[in-house]
C-alpha cells in the first residue's frame, strides 16, 4: 500500500491490441492520471484513444477517435489481521467526449460501482475478488462484452522475485445479456519494477465465452504501477481489462461504410 512517503501524483501509459472472433482488430492507447487525496485514497482519469479495423466481411475500413474517458474515485484499506485483510471500493464516471456512432461513447455520463478484496495469506501470495457494475451502456472492460452486466473477477498473485510478480485470473460477466453466452476471459499480467517507482507491465488474455476478445495483449509502463500486488478495489488483471478503452453496445461499433473514415 502507498505510504505517507508515496508521490500524490502518478502516471502510466498501456497500449495493446485485441482481436475478436468476428476479426476486429481494436487497439488503444490508454493514460491515466492520478492523485493520491490521502494514504488509501486517490481519484484518476483515464483518456484513451482507440482505432479498430473491421474485416472485409464486415464491409472494410476503420474507425478511431477518443473514448468515453473514464474518472474514478477508489479507496483501499490494509487490516493489521491474519491474512493482511484489504477491502475497498470503486466508484466510477465517464465523461462523454467518445464519438457515439462509432461505439466510443454513449452521448451521456456514465456511472459505475466496484466492490473487491484481497488478502494476503504468504508473504509472497496473495488473492483478490471483485464484483461491480456500469450502471448505464458504457463498459470500461473492452476486452468483455455485454457493456450494462454485473461482472466479478477472481485472481491470485505471486512474487517470483523480488522485484517481479505475476498474476493470474479469470473476470467477466455474471451472467448473459443476450444470446450470446456471458462474456468471460483467462489473462495473465506480469510486473516487474525496473528501477525507482518505474514499473513495466506485460499481460496477455484469452476470451473463452461469450463476445469477449478471443486475444489481448498489452504493455505498460509508468510510476502508476509501482503497487504490484492487488489492491481492495482492483487488480493487475482488472486494470489490464480497462487498458484499451470501453466500449458502448447503444451505439455499437459500426464500419466505416456507414459514414466514418476508412483505413489508410
Amino acid at each position: 500500500m502507498p505510504s505517507e512517503a508515496s508521490p500524490r501524483v502518478t502516471a502510466g501509459v498501456t497500449t495493446g491490441t485485441m482481436d475478436f472472433a468476428d476479426r476486429r482488430v481494436q487497439q488503444g492507447v490508454t493514460a491515466v492520471l492520478r492523485y493520491r487525496i490521502i494514504s488509501g485514497l486517490s481519484i484518476a482519469a483515464s483518456p484513451t484513444f482507440a482505432r479498430v479495423a473491421f474485416p472485409a466481411t464486415l464491409g472494410g475500413g476503420a474507425v478511431s477517435g477518443l473514448t468515453d474517458l473514464p474518472v474514478e474515485l477508489s479507496g483501499d484499506h490494509v487490516f493489521a489481521a491474519p491474512w493482511t485483510p484489504t477491502p475497498g471500493f470503486s466508484l466510477g464516471a465517464s465523461v462523454p467526449i467518445g464519438d457515439r456512432q462509432a461505439g466510443f461513447g454513449t452521448g451521456g455520463i456514465g456511472t459505475s460501482a466496484g466492490l473487491g478484496l484481497s488478502v494476503s495469506p504468504l508473504d509472497r501470495f496473495s488473492a483478490h475478488v471483485g464484483v461491480g457494475k456500469s450502471l448505464n451502456d458504457y463498459s470500461l472492460n473492452s476486452t468483455l462484452g455485454a457493456s450494462s452486466a454485473a461482472w466479478g473477477d477472481f485472481d491470485v498473485s505471486y512474487q517470483l522475485f523480488d522485484q517481479v510478480e505475476a498474476t493470474v485470473g479469470v473476470d467477466g460477466d455474471l451472467v448473459a445479456q443476450d444470446t450470446l453466452a456471458a462474456a468471460r476471459m483467462i489473462a495473465l499480467s506480469v510486473a516487474a519494477n525496473v528501477g525507482g517507482p518505474y514499473t513495466l507491465t506485460l499481460s496477455g488474455g484469452h476470451g473463452v465465452s461469450g463476445p469477449a476478445a478471443r486475444w489481448t495483449f498489452a504493455v505498460g509502463f509508468g510510476t502508476d504501477f509501482a503497487g504490484l500486488q492487488a489492491l481492495g478495489s482492483s487488480s493487475p488483471i482488472q486494470r489490464f481489462m480497462r487498458s484499451l478503452g470501453g466500449q458502448s453496445h447503444k451505439g455499437s461499433l459500426t464500419t466505416p461504410g456507414s459514414g466514418h473514415g476508412r483505413a489508410p
